[in-house]
Order: C-alpha cells, then structure tokens, then sequence
C-alpha cells in the first residue's frame, strides 16, 4: 500500500512538470500570436479581425481549456490520467498546426505526445501516444488540406518516417531504460542481502546459538567498556554470575537435549527480568553473567532476586514437572580494582552461594557478614 501510494505520488509529480510544460507552450505561442498580429497590423490591416479570431483568440481559448482540464482533473479528482494527459499533448500539437498552417515544419510538433509518453517508461502509452499522433495528422490532412500544400510528397513521407522513427527509437530507450532499472534493483538487492547476510553474520559472531544471549567473547568486550565509563564517570557498576544448581545431573538424568531446553528457558527468563540497560550473555556452559551499568548493589539484588524466584517456581514438564534452581553471585565495582579482580569477587560470591545450600542470591553485603562471624 506505501509502494503504491509512492508511486502515485510519482506520477502526479511528473504530470505536474508536463503541465508546467504545457502552459509553458501555450504561453509561447501566445506570445508568438501577439508579435504576430503586431506585423499583420502594419503589412496586412484588412486581415487582422480574421488574424484575431481564428489564429489568436480560438486556438489560444482552445490550448487553455485543454490544460486547465488536466489541471481541474489533478486537483479535485486527486487522481493522475496518463493517457488523458498525452492525449492533451496531441490536441495542443493539432491546434498549434491549425493556428499555423502556413509555418514550415509545424507539423512536427507532434512529437512532442510521444516525448511526453516516453515519462512513463511504459510501451502501451508510448503506443497510444504515436497512433493517436498519426490519426490526427491524417484527420487534419482531410479535414485541412491547406497545411499540406507547402509539402512536397518527399517531406510528407519523411514527416511520417521521422515520427515512425522516434517512436521506435523511445521503444528502444525504453527498453534500455527497464534494462538499467532492472540491474539497479538486482544490484540493491545483492547489496541489501550482503547487508542482512553480513548483519546475521555480525550477530552470530556476538551471540550464543542457543540462548541466543551474547556469548562469552562480546560480554567480555562490554565489561571492558563498562569498566573504563565506571572509572571516567564514577558510574555504578554491578555483576552478576549464575549458575544452574545440579546442571550435570539434568543432563545426566534427562539427556543432553532436555538441558538445552532448561539453558534456553532460564535464558528466557533472566531476558525477561531485565530493562534494556543490562547486559547478559550466556559465559560458560550453564553459567550466566549480567552487567548492571547505573544501578546500585541493592537495585541489582532486587533484579536478581526476581529472576532467580521466577526460575525456581516454573515446573518442567521435560522433566516430569519438577523444578529448576539457580545461584547467584553479585558483586559491585569499586574505583581501581580492576577486571579480573572484579569478576573473580563476584564468582567467589557465587561459590559461597553454592556452598550455603545453592538457589540464593549472595553479594558483598552477606560476605562481609559472614566474616564478621567467622572471626
């Protein structure tokens, strides 16, 4: 529906150009009329009121009904009339000829429907154009022999050859026009595929296949990123790692394909818990790690610890309805630490997890409490 109106939006804007085109002749014409009853005035005083009438006042009326209907058709129809609009361009040329019978080489203006024609980049109008140009010559021909009389027999047949012969050579550049539309549109598609081609490529390059999160490489880009932002702007900075509790023994109990499905279903649901200023990527086997850029350690849990109660009360009928758990570590960045020291707390924070029952989430809060205890 957008094409189509595209391509009516199009057309209108090249029959307006015609148009323009058309009042343009129409003032030349008169133009030409004026300075030529001017001259008739002075040599010729006893033929100016026919001059007036029947050069002047009637083709000019003529010529200006004509285009004003195209115009009154274009603007209240909302609608473009192609073959109304070449059809115009004969009745201008038969007019012109008639206003003109004695000028040498008036005839040729009829070239002027099968030029207009050829805007449409379509043979049936040009076709339309060169039939409609050749019976109105022979029209005008019985009708007016005065306009012929000028004409030898040679220079009549060589007006019809040299119309015959612009309208092969428009059918030729048509042709020739439609060649080169169709190895634009070839080449546009073969650059558009390489694009998509090359965009799919990119993004298989950045993603996990499976989760379809990003993969361990890309995550590991956007730390560094995110990192040097943190120690630029004081930004708050937190990770994340998680790890499905018991994984090996999903895979071991139900099969390879049933813990891919568990993988991509977890995958889904971290996905879901987050807005879009996280980062998460699949980082290992059955280990997840997320970003948190702008959010304080306490927002970060709040995340995490949705994500990971959606996670436990979902049963899997893949494995006969039971339930899946996860643990989480999160740490938060401090100025200075640096990236390995950064991901190493956030995973020691997820052994602890593991180590004090698994499905929890344990970040600095509960370590530094922990030791506190200890001693």
């Amino acid at each position: 529906m957008i094409k189509e109106q595209e391509m009516f939006e199009d057309v209108r804007k090249w029959h307006r150009k015609i148009l323009n085109g058309y009042w343009i002749v129409v003032l030349i014409s008169l133009v030409a009329e004026i300075v030529a009853l001017i001259i008739k005035m002075k040599l010729e005083p006893e033929d100016v009121q026919y001059f007036l009438i029947h050069k002047l006042v009637i083709p000019t009326c003529v010529q200006v009904t004509l285009v004003t209907a195209n115009e009154l058709m274009e603007r209240y129809y909302k609608k473009s009339y192609p073959l109304l609009i070449i059809l115009t361009g004969t009745l201008i040329g038969a007019v012109l000829i008639y206003g003109n019978m004695r000028v040498i080489g008036i005839q040729y203006v009829m070239m002027i429907p099968m030029l207009v024609a050829a805007f449409h980049f379509t043979k049936k109008y040009l076709t339309f154009a060169f039939l409609m140009v050749i019976a109105e010559l022979a029209i005008m021909y019985l009708l007016f022999p005065l306009i012929w009389n000028h004409m030898t027999i040679f220079e009549r047949f060589a007006l019809f050859y040299i119309l015959s012969g612009e309208y092969l050579i428009l059918i030729q550049l048509l042709h020739r026009g439609n060649d080169l539309l169709e190895r634009l549109i070839r080449t546009s598609r073969s650059e558009r595929d390489l694009l998509i081609n090359n965009t799919i490529m990119e993004r298989l390059s950045k993603t996990d296949a499976l989760t379809n999160l990003y993969n361990h490489r890309t995550f590991q880009e956007y730390l560094d990123h995110v990192i040097e932002l943190c120690e630029t702007n004081k930004m708050p900075l937190q990770i994340a790692i998680i790890d499905i509790d018991n994984f090996k023994s999903i895979n071991d109990t139900y099969g390879h394909a049933v813990g891919d499905i568990i993988l991509k279903r977890v995958a889904g649901i971290l996905q879901q818990s987050l807005t879009s200023n996280e980062i998460i990527a699949r980082y290992g086997g059955e280990e997840f790690a997320i970003l948190f850029p702008e959010k304080t350690l306490d927002q970060a849990f709040d995340i995490c610890e949705r994500a990971r109660e959606s996670i436990c009360l979902l049963n899997h009928m893949e494995m006969e309805d039971r339930r899946v758990t996860v643990s989480i570590g999160l740490s938060g960045y401090e100025c200075g630490m640096g990236k390995s020291r950064f991901f190493n707390e956030a995973d020691s924070l997820l052994y602890q997890a593991k180590k004090e029952g698994k499905n929890k989430t344990v970040y600095q809060q509960d370590k530094e409490l922990s030791g506190l205890l200890d001693i």
